[in-house]
């Protein structure tokens, strides 16, 4: 078995469990995921003033700004989201339908004050990623785990037909859920005693300050990320429309 770990990485923990693999294939494999959560860092921190979506941010208007390709390809996954979600996965907070999209990536903004946070897309998109790196690399098992709260399983535990995840009450620590994921991923959102007030409702520019927690599994992690932040602010009604737009995802709401 493999483990690898950064102790700080895009904001949070990152753990891997490679199991079964040649160690030689392991160390070449944990060099290229750190190599691209590295990447990803440098380019999506915004606190970062030399980060490409700090400065992204800071030169954002009416006038056109060249991306590179790969940030070019997450926004237009954002803009899909954006209008898969009712509107409520938006990375400017304000108004994503305020940036405009021209060749060769180009962008440009109608408002004046835009600005984009990756807060809510960047580790599921780096799972993403990672998992594709796990399987091409040809192993079958493995654990991924970014701050106990953006996890995939692949394959199943040593000791297990799955990997068991458990997912507590924020406020008291009880157990609240037990997962099991084969090959499936699992994102958690929501308030915590010391965390509370982050979500932000786009829409209404209110933030949610209730005693609750979201859980979405999926096959992809980048929708499990994505909509787990919704899930917190989207109401029953916008909750049942949104999933017809999403394959085999499995949704909860906690109240605490």
């Amino acid at each position: 078995m493999f483990h690898g770990f950064i102790n700080h990485i895009m904001g949070t923990r990152f753990d891997i469990l490679l199991i079964h693999t040649d160690p030689t294939l392991a160390d070449k494999l944990w060099s290229a995921i750190v190599n691209e959560l590295e990447c990803l860092e440098k380019m999506l921190n915004r606190f970062n003033p030399q980060s490409e979506v700090a400065l992204l941010n800071k030169h954002l208007s009416a006038n056109k700004t060249q991306i590179s390709p790969e940030l070019w390809s997450m926004l237009q996954l954002c803009r899909q989201y954006y209008e898969q979600t009712l509107h409520l996965f938006d990375i400017t907070l304000k108004d994503f339908s305020q940036v405009n999209f021209h060749s060769d990536c180009f962008i440009s903004s109608n408002h004046p004050d835009l600005s984009f946070d990756f807060g809510g897309f960047a580790k599921g998109y780096a799972l993403k990623k990672i998992r594709k790196m796990i399987v091409c690399a040809n192993v079958k098992d493995a654990f991924v785990d970014f701050g106990n709260s953006s996890i995939i399983g692949i394959g199943h535990h040593p000791y297990g037909d799955c990997w068991k995840v458990s997912f507590l009450n924020p406020y008291s620590q009880t157990l609240l859920r037990e997962f099991d994921l084969l090959n499936m991923a699992l994102s958690t959102s929501g308030n915590t005693r010391q965390y509370t007030g982050h979500i932000i409702n786009p829409l209404t520019g209110i933030y949610d300050e209730q005693r609750k927690a979201s859980t979405i599994v999926s096959e992809d992690p980048l929708d499990a990320e994505v909509l787990s932040t919704v899930w917190m602010i989207a109401n029953e009604q916008q909750r049942e429309q949104i999933s017809t737009n999403f394959n085999n995802i499995k949704g909860t709401i906690y109240t605490l």
